[in-house]
């Protein structure tokens, strides 16, 4: 505890107000506000997850798109998704669903 207060003592000497409001200041606008480095952070983060989130859903656009074209390319690939995705059938067929 002794070696703290001397330290403090020696550098209290060195230090003069005008250095002390400059290190205030600093300490109450990066830490105090509407807009602190805690929030930047914070906001930087969403950022990056909302990037991630940007291509995540380009990707299953195209995605999408690559399979609504293959849908409308021909009558066969719309009764085969028709059949896959909604179970319809043709009216002279019958559907049977199996669960495990």
């Amino acid at each position: 505890m002794k070696n703290w207060i001397d330290i403090i003592e020696q550098y209290r000497q060195k230090l003069n107000k005008y250095w002390a409001t400059l290190i205030i200041f600093t300490l109450v606008t990066f830490f105090t506000g509407d807009s602190t480095i805690l929030q930047r952070i914070s906001y930087d983060r969403q950022i990056k997850r909302l990037k991630s989130e940007i291509d995540f859903y380009t990707k299953e656009k195209e995605k999408n798109k690559k399979q609504l074209d293959a849908i409308k390319s021909s009558k066969e690939s719309l009764e085969r998704y028709a059949r896959e995705q909604y179970l319809m059938t043709n009216p002279d067929e019958e559907l049977f669903i199996i669960s495990e």
